[in-house]
């Protein structure tokens, strides 16, 4: 068999910290591409966070525990490709009180969705603490 294939000769690719633009192109729709909150870059971890001198770290809890109508556990995803929100990208982003755009202003990532117990909510608290913790350790705002 060929080495190329073979699991133990599979290395992890380094790479530089930092956020991760996953955006092709400058123009995206939300149905295209990998869907990121309002399509800000992705950080994976506290030395990405730190290289990029993050602001503010969004952070998904998929947890769906009610006892009424289920699904809240895909708001995490729902929001990062929904696709009223056209083009889905930072630079267009303006809140219409302020007129500010958050993304001049703040460095803004997406860190994903934390590691939560789809049948306990009591298992799935301490992920999400941990996930809150590790962007605030960083000084950024989770």
């Amino acid at each position: 068999m060929s080495g190329r294939w073979n699991s133990t000769a599979r290395t992890t690719p380094r790479r530089e910290p930092g956020p991760i633009n996953l955006q092709r192109y400058a123009f995206v729709p939300t149905y295209a591409g990998i869907a990121t909150f309002f399509g800000v870059p992705l950080c994976l971890n506290q030395d990405d966070l730190r290289a990029g001198h993050v602001d503010v770290a969004v952070l998904g809890a998929p947890v769906d525990m009610g006892l009424g109508h289920r699904g809240a556990a895909y708001g995490p995803r729902a929001l990062r490709g929904d696709e009223r929100i056209l083009p889905n990208t930072p630079k267009t982003l303006v809140s219409p009180s302020t007129r500010i755009r958050p993304c001049d202003e703040l460095t803004v990532v997406d860190y994903g969705d934390a590691a939560v117990d789809p049948f306990s909510i009591d298992n799935s608290m301490e992920p999400i603490r941990a996930l809150v913790r590790e962007i605030a350790e960083t000084g950024a705002i989770p």
